[in-house]
């Protein structure tokens, strides 16, 4: 039987802490992700066993976040369909998550911490360990204008020359999301490279500065929620003991 005894494991998914409104009307305070989004949770007893379960939602009155989660909370995967399809430019065919097989979630990553990057786009030759049909994880220490970002053109490159098979991107640290004020079909070439080659992205992540090695096996498994376009996921890393 298989074992992870001797390997090393690393969690990339970030922690978002719900704000939890309790049957008496309290409240226990959460925290929100990178992005500044909370995470609701609301008490309620279930009936038929006088349990308590927690429906993920929001109290409708709280003025700083009055819309429940989505599935882009947090750490997250998405993809193109029931996305970003309404986008002009992009092609037939894109696939949504529930579509694509399982393997594709997990498989050999190219660790790309780019601490020596400040400010500048990421090109092709700074993700020289990237192999054709690799993961790619992204990462680097600096943050807002400093931090690196990647290029249109390195987005493509990746997406239909190395044929990724994910893009899993630290954040902050990498700047990926880039042209969204752009007109269409110009607008995040990132984002167009990946859900138009049916390549889902994995992101906010954490701790990629904690990989010891520059390839490691990664794994986030979305939701099998089918028409749901980003799932929630428990995204790990794990390497060499």
């Amino acid at each position: 039987m298989a074992t992870l005894d001797g390997y090393r494991i690393v969690e990339l998914s970030a922690v978002l802490e719900g704000q939890v409104y309790r049957l008496d009307t309290s409240v226990d305070p959460g925290g929100r992700d990178v992005y500044d989004l909370p995470w609701f949770l609301e008490d309620q007893v279930n009936p038929k066993d006088n349990t308590i379960e927690q429906l993920i939602g929001n109290e409708s009155s709280d003025p700083s976040w009055p819309i429940p989660p989505s599935g882009h909370h947090g750490s997250h995967i998405q993809l193109g369909v029931g996305h970003n399809d309404n986008w002009s430019g992009l092609p037939d065919g894109m696939l949504g998550l529930w579509d694509m097989p399982l393997n594709t979630y997990w498989g050999e990553a190219a660790v790309c911490y780019l601490d020596n990057l400040k400010g500048q786009p990421i090109l092709p030759e700074h993700l020289t360990n990237v192999h054709e049909g690799d993961i790619v994880l992204m990462g680097s220490p600096h943050v807002g204008e400093d931090a690196p970002w990647i290029d249109g053109d390195t987005a493509y490159w990746l997406a239909e020359e190395k044929k990724i098979k994910m893009l899993a991107v630290g954040v902050p640290g990498i700047g990926w999301e880039t042209k969204m004020d752009t007109p269409e079909p110009d607008n995040c070439p990132t984002h167009r490279a990946m859900t138009g080659n049916n390549i889902p992205i994995a992101y906010p992540l954490t701790n990629i500065k904690t990989l010891t090695q520059d390839r490691v096996f990664f794994m986030s498994m979305p939701l099998n929620v089918e028409r749901m376009e980003g799932t929630w996921i428990r995204a790990i890393a794990i390497e060499d003991a």
